[in-house]
């Protein structure tokens, strides 16, 4: 049984103090392993900004049955896609078939609306042009294919960017999204951007190292999986990333 350590942590991101408790393997580990640390802290940044929420006398308007963020142009780290796909392999007959079925009819779809070889080379197009990709994306109207009766059927394994996207507007709004109309929670720091940006130096100011969530399982299938490392210094980098965030100006991810 390997070896694991326990602490509590305490992170100051944009100001704003957060405190969480994490347990991490001390010897060599998969980055894969790391995954529900990364859910864990997601969850405890995001709780941070619900008490600031509630402060405000908002609430989150997000319910099970409200799907139409799962129609948006999800960002994912090549290791959740990776993560994905184990999770897809795990599920019984014939669900696993339909979820596969699922990734596969989104890719017809992509390509007739010219937009399947642009999401398979993310790194090609410029940050300007994310937010216009992300509205075409939306406007074919593509669910996850993990979503089941508008609601997230692989919701405690979600992907962080799932974790973190909340709004405090009318939910109809979400159906036809605009900068005026829906309004984010914002975050003190989004463990999905650190994520993104583990494994080698990454520009300022630029999104990279993301897998459209649509093709988690094409794209998990080429994922050159990273060396194992140190799990202190693997939560160590994440801690970097997370801290970079409040040294640079926002960028989309």
């Amino acid at each position: 049984m390997s070896e694991s350590a326990t602490a509590t942590i305490e992170l100051s991101l944009s100001g704003v103090p957060v405190r969480a408790e994490i347990t991490v393997p001390t010897g060599p580990t998969r980055p894969l392993c790391m995954i529900p640390i990364f859910h864990a802290l997601a969850d405890t940044i995001v709780d941070v900004a619900l008490k600031s929420v509630e402060q405000q006398g908002l609430q989150v308007s997000c319910r099970e049955g409200c799907g139409a963020c799962c129609r948006q142009l999800v960002p994912i780290a090549p290791v959740e896609a990776v993560h994905l796909r184990e999770l897809i392999n795990e599920l019984p007959e014939p669900r696993r078939s339909t979820i596969r079925a699922r990734f596969a009819a989104a890719r017809p779809a992509l390509q007739q609306a010219g937009l399947l070889e642009k999401l398979r080379n993310p790194e090609g197009f410029s940050d300007d042009e994310l937010r216009p990709m992300g509205l075409e994306y939306f406007r074919q109207g593509i669910p996850c294919p993990f979503l089941e009766r508008e609601a997230c059927s692989i919701y405690a394994d979600r992907p962080v960017a799932c974790r973190e996207y909340l709004v405090t507007s009318p939910a109809e709004h979400c159906a036809a999204p605009t900068p005026e109309t829906v309004h984010c929670v914002r975050l003190a720091a989004k463990v999905s951007t650190a994520v993104a940006r583990m494994g080698r130096p990454v520009p300022k100011g630029r999104f990279i190292r993301w897998v459209p969530l649509i093709l988690a399982e094409e794209r998990a299938g080429t994922h050159q999986e990273e060396p194992s490392r140190p799990g202190p210094e693997l939560l160590q980098e994440l801690f970097d990333r997370l801290l970079d965030q409040g040294r640079e100006p926002k960028a989309p991810i």
